[in-house]
């Protein structure tokens, strides 16, 4: 089916080095009629520092006036007009508004296409160290604490790594909860990512948690990677956990008994030690 309209480009811009825009990303921003942003402010920063020279106008689309933008954007396309969207920093619609804007443009037949360039998520996966033949972006730790609780639970048997935002003020909180759910496993924090203060920690999330308790308040932007569950434990049903502590209930305490099941199955202690409540509740 061909295109008759003007074209939509997904354009990635740097995620701290300025050296990372690609020339390719330079001659869109240059050529197209409109450059849809999530801040005009940060954009037009952007082009200053980049030298970019362009008559684009620069209109502001995001989460809050998407509805009463869109329209206007996807009429300007049908016009014959291009259009360049990008986000504050990286690859718009990962966690960034914008996928509303695309599933209209290919409704109504308009062209899109992407610029590729840096994403914090990819950036943070290649350093890590982490099984990266498969992975999972999560997006934002949900702020309240039942809801990453609840979010974390529904990740805890993925034999898959799994990569997640979060912000600096909440990093160690959510280590913590991170450690309850998905046990001592093998984790990653990346800071600032291609800036000047780039830093990596690498641990387990028990060790990763207790150092950010002890360090100075981290800075920047922060992704917290997490190694899969074993692929043993995936194996480990709850009824073969509730086995495995009634037998090790019988002789070691229920802390003790704990320990030795998630030493056996690779199981969150958070897990186990739920079903060992439940299961010395039940049997008194």
């Amino acid at each position: 089916m061909g295109y008759e309209f003007g074209q939509l480009a997904i354009v990635s811009t740097p995620i701290g080095n300025l050296g990372d825009l690609s020339p390719r990303a330079c001659k869109s921003l240059e050529e197209v009629d409109i450059i849809a942003c999530e801040d005009t402010r940060n954009t037009r920063k952007l082009l200053s520092l980049s030298n970019i020279k362009t008559k684009a106008r620069l209109l502001s689309y995001n989460d809050h006036n998407g509805p009463k933008i869109r329209p206007k954007l996807i009429s300007q396309l049908l016009a014959g007009k291009n259009i360049a969207l990008v986000c504050d920093a990286g690859t718009p619609l990962i966690s960034d508004p914008g996928f509303k804007l695309v599933s209209s443009c290919h409704r109504a037949n308009i062209k899109v296409t992407a610029v590729p360039g840096p994403c914090a998520v990819i950036a943070s996966m290649t350093i890590s160290g982490l099984p990266s033949d498969k992975f999972l972006f999560a997006g934002f730790v949900p702020q309240n604490k039942n809801s990453a609780m609840k979010t974390f639970r529904e990740f805890s048997n993925l034999s898959v790594t799994s990569i997640w935002f979060e912000s600096p003020r909440r990093v160690t909180s959510t280590l913590d909860r991170m450690a309850d759910i998905f046990g001592d496993r093998d984790a990653v924090v990346t800071r600032e990512i291609t800036k000047v203060f780039e830093d990596y920690k690498h641990g387990t999330i028990q060790e990763l948690a207790q150092h950010y308790k002890t360090a100075p308040p981290p800075k920047g932007e922060i992704v917290i990677l997490l190694a899969g569950a074993p692929t043993s434990s995936n194996l480990v049903s709850d009824d073969e956990l509730i086995s495995m502590l009634r037998s090790e209930m019988k002789q070691n305490s229920l802390k003790n008994s704990v320990n030795n099941v998630k030493k056996i199955s690779g199981k969150s202690r958070k897990i186990i030690y739920d079903l060992a409540i439940k299961l010395a509740k039940s049997e008194e």
